[in-house]
C-alpha cells in the first residue's frame, strides 16, 4: 500500500510487488478522520481488507521522526500506531515532496508542459516545487543507484518582495502572521491571504473566500478585477521566488512544477508573468534563460513517488 498524506486529502492506493500500476486509487478528505489510523481502516475497509505486504507513504512534515504533525494538518502521526494499523507491516515514510520529485522521474514528454525549453543537464540536480496547501520543494539528483531526493522546507524561507506594492502586502501580513513566509503568498490559503490584503490596499470589500472561488472568478469570461490582479501578482511571485531557489540551487537539471492549484489556472498561467520574474534575475539573466522549466500533466504524482521508493 502507498500512501500520500497532504494538508486537505490524504490518497492511498494498492500496488503489486514490484510493480509500479496504482491500483484501487482513492482520496479521503483528512478532516474527516480524527487520526490516519482510521482513514487506513476506511480505506481498508473499503476494499475489502486485502492483505498488505509492505508500505511506503509520503507527508508532509518532519518524516523522520517516530511522532511528527504533518504540515498544514491537524493530525498527529505515530508511526508505531500506523504500522499496528497496518498489522504490523513497516512503512517506509518520505517527505510528500520527496515523493513529487521521484515521481518526475517517471514522466514522458506526453506527461509535461513545456513553460521554457531551456537546455537540461542531465549530470545537474533538478528542482520541484509546487504550491497546494502550502509550498512544497525538493531537489532531485540522478546516482548511480538511480534518482535521490534532496528534501528541503523551502516554502518557509522569508517572503522577500520586489515592489512598492508587495512591501504593502508584506506589511499587512506581517500583522496577521508575524514571520511571513513564501507559502503565506504561495499556495491556496495563501492565494486568499493576496486577495485580501489587495482588497484592504484598495479599499475593496472581501467578496471571495476560498482559493478556488478567487481563481474562478479570476479567470471566469467576465473576471473579478481583484480576483484577477491576485492572481496576476501570484504568478510574478511564484516566478521570482523560482527563480531564487533555482539560484541557489544550481538545478540546471530543469524545473518540475506539480501543482494541482495552478493546473485549475493553467491557461492563465502560461501567459502570466511567471517566466518574466523567473528569469528576471539581473546579471544572471543569461544563466536562468538555459534552465528547462516543466508543469506535471499526471495526477497522483505523491503515490506515483512513494512507489518508486517502495521498489527502490
Amino acid at each position: 500500500m502507498v500512501g500520500d498524506i497532504g494538508g486537505t486529502n490524504a490518497r492511498f492506493a494498492l500496488v503489486a510487488p514490484g510493480e509500479s500500476e496504482l491500483i484501487s486509487v482513492k482520496t479521503l478528505q483528512c478532516n474527516k478522520f480524527e487520526t490516519i489510523q482510521q482513514a487506513i481502516e476506511s480505506y481498508l475497509s473499503s476494499i475489502n481488507n486485502v492483505q498488505i505486504k509492505s508500505s511506503c507513504i509520503a507527508s508532509a512534515g518532519t518524516t523522520h521522526l517516530d511522532v511528527f504533525k504533518p504540515a498544514n494538518n491537524d493530525w498527529v502521526i505515530n508511526k508505531a500506531s500506523v504500522s499496528s494499523a497496518l498489522n504490523g507491516v513497516e512503512v517506509n515514510w518520505i517527505n510528500d515532496f520527496s515523493a513529487q520529485a521521484l515521481a518526475t522521474s517517471t514522466l514522458t514528454n506526453d506527461d509535461v508542459l513545456v513553460v521554457n525549453q531551456g537546455i537540461a543537464q542531465t549530470e545537474r540536480v533538478r528542482l520541484v516545487i509546487g504550491p497546494g496547501t502550502g509550498l512544497g520543494t525538493c531537489g532531485l539528483i540522478k546516482s548511480s543507484g538511480g534518482w535521490v531526493a534532496l528534501p528541503a522546507q523551502g516554502g518557509h524561507s522569508d517572503f522577500a518582495p520586489n515592489s512598492d506594492l508587495e512591501i504593502e502586502i508584506l506589511t499587512i501580513l506581517k500583522k496577521q502572521f508575524g514571520h511571513v513566509a513564501v507559502e503565506r503568498i504561495l499556495s491556496g490559503p495563501g492565494i486568499v491571504n493576496l486577495y485580501k490584503a489587495l482588497c484592504q490596499i484598495n479599499g475593496n470589500e472581501i467578496l471571495l473566500h476560498t482559493p478556488s472561488e478567487v481563481t474562478t472568478a479570476a479567470i471566469k469570461l467576465t473576471p473579478d478585477p481583484m480576483a484577477k490582479e491576485t492572481l496576476h501578482l501570484f504568478c510574478q511571485i511564484f516566478g521570482s521566488v523560482t527563480g531564487t531557489i533555482a539560484l541557489t540551487t544550481g538545478c540546471l537539471g530543469g524545473i518540475y512544477i506539480t501543482s494541482d492549484l495552478v493546473r485549475n489556472f493553467l491557461d492563465f498561467f502560461i501567459k502570466s508573468d511567471f517566466l518574466k520574474c523567473f528569469e528576471d534575475k539581473g546579471r544572471l539573466q543569461y544563466y536562468m534563460t538555459d534552465i528547462p522549466i516543466f508543469i506535471s500533466k499526471k495526477e497522483n504524482m505523491g503515490l506515483i513517488g512513494s512507489t518508486y521508493h517502495l521498489n527502490n
